[in-house]
């Protein structure tokens, strides 16, 4: 392996060093003779989250610097050269054995946010890759300081350097590097207040005197201390479990060193109270990250959770799938991923970048040998800032774009990949909705193009007919002797030619109000009049139908700033109805003025609505019954809400099935302004 390294890498070893050096002074303190290891060995955490932190082309020269400092150290205190060099291997052994294990599994970013960090630690870092320094260890002291049992004293070296793994490893991984993001003032101010009653409880457990006689209330009382540390866990996550658990222990091992607290004063050997102290502080400190860590996963599930149902609401409320994208991938970062982007292929074959946030540079770079081209399946990669993955987004079977989300470091796992697939699911369903909404508009648009054209088409002829009938008509009146049932099926055919003229236009209507509605042609119109007209037009096809026609005027005549013949228009479609579906029963027709509106209503006595069919009336081609049973295209109702809207007003139904019918118009008018009297000068123009 070679040692050289940027500027960088030489610093960090440096600091390494420096670290070293200090915290094996701190760990000196808590020697417990005649043992020659401390109880804490603090200086094994260290260097195993210092090579976790740095690529491994750092690792051979951080691994010099924990051997070099290892040496000189114990030179410096006048140790033989064969005990220096043995403890530095055993050191630098330690070491590389738990960062390598621990780099392949768990892996990846550290932070105790899983349980399997918290097992990684426990079993490769802490119980398999402290074997060597325990070993060399041992060896050492039995073979240059003159110790007899080699069995007892790697079981103390052991339990020293896992133990300092446990406590000091978690504090440095979850603490470095600090996040980009701050906290709130808030939860810092709960993170100090939660360390000193840290601090506060494990002075009151462990300086005081233990109550004579009670051995087994003194053995019971450090675990008064778990509550506190149990609660930061909670609160705070892995990086307050590892604080409090290294407050609570710097406490107690100084307390027991000392002779006090319910460790210090057990009437046991040294070597019953070094392992009691050692096994309160593991159990103490892995049981605060494995509850951070469980609380860690349950809250990125209920992220996950959270954010897929927002995604499916955002591509649900937009009917264009692919602008849509931007904010799906806005969604899914900073929340579940440090990344994302999405990529779709244009009509051309063209694969182009549509969405991203949080993408770099190096991002894209990481994806290289991967993509292009889309991929068949789901992928995992690895890149310089971390782990990720690329998943397909398919419509009808067909790749046409891909997901890619970058997870952070050691963060690809089954879990994220599902999350990944997910989203590229709701997102394919969301381009596949958009493409057959675009599929349909074409469609309906091709139709209302042909129902428009068709329509113009049958206008001229229609007219002409009409034309030619009524003076064919006309011939024949002045003419004597005409045959009255040649005169009868002329009317019929004029009438006929009239209900197919107003049909065609309905139809022209319809494509005029979706297109944003025709220009109201305003005048002064005197409603009252113009209701008495239109009863006056339908009198006769009431009488054929067996309908009466009845009007009622509340007040005054009623008049308005209105368009004539749209108004016209919808009284007589809502007169047209009552007769078709009036069953041969009365039609009365309601006029009056109530504030500032007019209120028309329409009463028919026929087959009624059905609940489920007064709203739908109102739309295009919409109809209550089946064209078998009444003619009719459906557009009546349609174009009169559209007519009363135009103007300001409104139409509404009220029904009961099988007892008829009440539709009410209201219209907005100008009350107490007198036809007759105003003056020509003052009335706004038509079209206004």
């Amino acid at each position: 392996m070679s040692l050289t390294l940027g500027r960088a890498g030489w610093e960090r070893a440096v600091l390494l060093a420096v670290s070293f050096e200090a915290l094996k002074v701190i760990s000196a303190h808590f020697v417990f003779p005649p043992f020659s290891g401390a109880i804490l060995w603090l200086p094994a955490g260290m260097t195993l989250a210092f090579l976790l932190r740095s690529p491994r082309s750092m690792w051979p020269t951080l691994l010099f610097a924990v051997f070099a400092v290892e040496v000189c150290s114990e030179l410096a205190m006048g140790r033989p050269w064969g005990l220096a060099v043995t403890w530095a291997v055993g050191n630098l052994l330690r070491t590389w054995l738990g960062a390598a294990l621990m780099s392949r599994w768990p892996g990846g970013d550290i932070r105790f946010r899983r349980v399997q960090d918290v097992t990684g630690l426990l079993f490769l870092g802490a119980a398999i890759g402290v074997l060597p320094s325990a070993l060399l260890g041992a060896l050492g002291a039995t073979t240059w300081l003159g110790l007899v049992s080699f069995w007892r004293e790697g079981l103390v070296w052991w339990l020293s350097d896992a133990l300092g793994t446990v406590l000091v490893a978690p504090l440095v991984l979850t603490w470095w590097p600090v996040g980009k993001r701050s906290s709130p003032p808030r939860r810092r101010l709960e993170s100090y207040v939660l360390l000193l009653l840290v601090f506060a409880v494990g002075v009151l457990v462990f300086q005081g005197e233990s109550p004579s006689g009670s051995a087994a209330v003194s053995t019971t009382l450090p675990y008064a201390a778990f509550p506190l540390v149990i609660a930061a866990a909670l609160r705070l996550g892995a990086r307050g479990a590892a604080s409090a658990s290294a407050v609570m222990s710097a406490v107690a091992v100084e307390y027991t060193r000392l002779g006090r607290g319910p460790f210090g004063e057990l009437t046991v050997s040294v070597s019953e109270r070094v392992l009691s102290v050692q096994v309160f502080l593991a159990v103490l400190s892995l049981s605060a990250l494995t509850v951070a860590a469980v609380v860690s996963e349950r809250r990125r599930a209920e992220t996950a959770q959270r954010v897929l149902a927002t995604v499916g609401a955002v591509l649900a409320e937009s009917p264009d799938g692919r602008g849509a994208l931007s904010r799906v991938t806005r969604l899914l970062v900073p929340e579940v991923a440090a990344g994302a982007a999405i990529w779709l292929r244009d009509g051309n074959g063209v694969v182009e970048r549509v969405a991203a946030e949080g993408w770099t540079a190096e991002r894209e770079a990481g994806l290289r040998g991967w993509f292009p081209p889309l991929p068949s399946e789901s992928r995992a990669w690895e890149g310089a800032e971390g782990s990720g993955v690329l998943v397909p987004l398919r419509v009808r079977g067909v790749e046409v774009g891909a997901l890619a989300m970058e997870l952070g470091r050691g963060a690809r796992g089954r879990k994220e990949q599902v999350l990944a697939e997910d989203v590229a699911r709701r997102c394919s369903m969301a381009l596949e909705n958009a493409r057959l909404l675009e599929e349909a508009r074409a469609a309906i648009a091709v139709r209302e193009d042909f129902i428009s054209v068709a329509a113009h088409e049958l206008r001229t002829p229609l007219a002409t007919l009409t034309l030619r009938v009524q003076g064919l008509m006309g011939l024949l009146v002045l003419r004597a002797g005409v045959d009255r049932f040649v005169m009868e099926r002329l009317e019929s055919i004029s009438q006929q030619g009239r209900r197919l003229t107003r049909l065609v236009e309905n139809v022209l209507d319809v494509s005029l109000f979706k297109t944003g509605g025709p220009e109201l042609r305003r005048e002064w119109v005197d409603l009252t009049a113009l209701v008495e007209e239109v009863l006056e037009r339908y009198s006769a096809e009431a009488a054929r139908a067996g309908s009466t026609l009845r009007m009622t005027a509340s007040g005054g005549r009623v008049r308005g700033w209105l368009d004539r013949g749209r108004v016209e228009q919808a009284l007589s479609n809502l007169l047209a109805n009552a007769l078709k579906f009036g069953a041969g029963a009365e039609v009365d027709v309601a006029l009056s003025q109530v504030g500032r509106r007019a209120r028309v209503v329409v009463t028919d006595r026929g087959i009624g609505i059905p609940a489920e069919a007064r709203e739908r009336i109102f739309g295009p081609f919409e109809r209550a019954v089946s064209s078998h049973e009444y003619g009719g295209l459906g557009l009546g109702l349609y174009l009169t809400r559209r007519i009363a809207e135009a103007h300001g007003g409104s139409i509404q139904v009220a029904s009961t099935e099988g007892a008829g019918s009440s539709f009410v118009l209201e219209l907005p008018v100008e009350p107490g302004l007198s036809l007759e009297g105003a003056d020509a000068d003052t009335l706004p123009r038509a079209g206004a």
